[in-house]
């Protein structure tokens, strides 16, 4: 029997992405925040592909998002949920390693990627906005 196949991209796919293992909510956060990223370049910052590609690399190295991430925290912009999930992924074991970022690096980064996870796949895209405009305002001063 054929089975029914279901994605809805504004609506809830897991009832419970917080209780999700955090390195799979990074994964996911991984991918949204690139998303976003490259949506915020397109709009902002005219060239060509390549020049596109080398400024969502300011925003998306494993370096920018622990910077971003430490601004963050140091500012208490997460909610307690949030701040959950978040030390669940940068306290999570991980065999993976960033190419050019240090291992705390990696982990402020994975915890941001995965608060991003949570976010999207609780479908609170207004938080979403509301953390990636954040991160956008501390982008901008330092160009």
């Amino acid at each position: 029997m054929e089975k029914n196949i279901i994605f809805k991209f504004t609506e809830k796919n897991f009832a419970n992405p917080n209780q999700m293992q955090a390195l799979t909510l990074a994964y996911i956060g991984d991918s949204i925040y690139d998303i976003m990223s490259r949506e915020y370049v397109m709009k902002n910052h005219l060239g060509k592909i390549n020049d596109l590609h080398k400024t969502v690399s300011t925003i998306v190295s494993a370096r920018a998002q622990a910077s971003f991430m430490e601004n963050i925290l140091n500012n208490s912009i997460l909610t307690e949920q949030e701040e959950k999930i978040y030390n669940r992924a940068k306290n999570q074991k991980n065999n993976s390693k960033a190419k050019n970022a240090s291992i705390m690096e990696y982990k402020l980064a994975t915890g941001l990627e995965a608060v991003f996870g949570y976010l999207y796949l609780e479908k609170n895209f207004e938080r979403l906005e509301e953390m990636f405009n954040y991160i956008i305002r501390l982008y901008e001063e330092k160009q």
